[in-house]
């Protein structure tokens, strides 16, 4: 279907404005995408976000879900719980989490197989692209899109 951009980090820049940005060539729609994250959220309870809720679970009850991966400051790792939950719906953690604190590129790899758990026949492969067509680039996540206005990975940064 076309390149895609996948924001990690602070893409705002209203916290500690570090980031990094991932293209993909997609065989979906950016909106496909943007909805399967969020059936891989409700189906989960998992999230790679903050702000907005899309498991269907309570906010704050006693287990603390929803489960969320690295959305805090300086928080770049998965509880046992989350990597339980993960492993579960099939997602083989150890081939792609080796210690203790996600790299941003592991990490943008796991949101796109997390992604796929709901999309089940879709592929990506990184694409090359110039800084000056990042910013025109379709968005997965953020840059106000109507969607899925949301930073991803925000504690991978210090």
């Amino acid at each position: 279907m076309g390149k895609v951009k996948l924001s990690i980090g602070d893409w705002s820049q209203d916290g500690h404005n570090q980031s990094e940005y991932f293209v993909y060539e997609v065989n979906k729609t950016v909106k496909e995408i943007r909805q399967a994250y969020k059936d891989s959220c409700k189906l989960t309870g998992v999230q790679f976000n903050y702000n907005e809720n899309y498991t269907g679970l309570p906010e704050h009850d006693d287990y603390g879900t929803p489960l969320h991966i690295c959305t805090e400051h300086e928080d770049c790792g998965i509880s046992d719980e989350a990597m339980k939950i993960l492993v579960k719906h099939g997602i083989e953690m150890d081939a792609i989490v080796e210690d203790d604190c996600l790299s941003v590129d592991v990490f943008a790899e796991l949101i796109m197989i997390f992604i796929k758990l709901s999309l089940p026949d879709l592929t990506w492969e990184e694409a090359s692209f110039k800084k000056s067509e990042l910013r025109d680039m379709e968005p997965i996540n953020g840059w106000h899109n109507e969607d899925l206005n949301e930073q991803f990975g925000y504690g991978l940064f210090s």
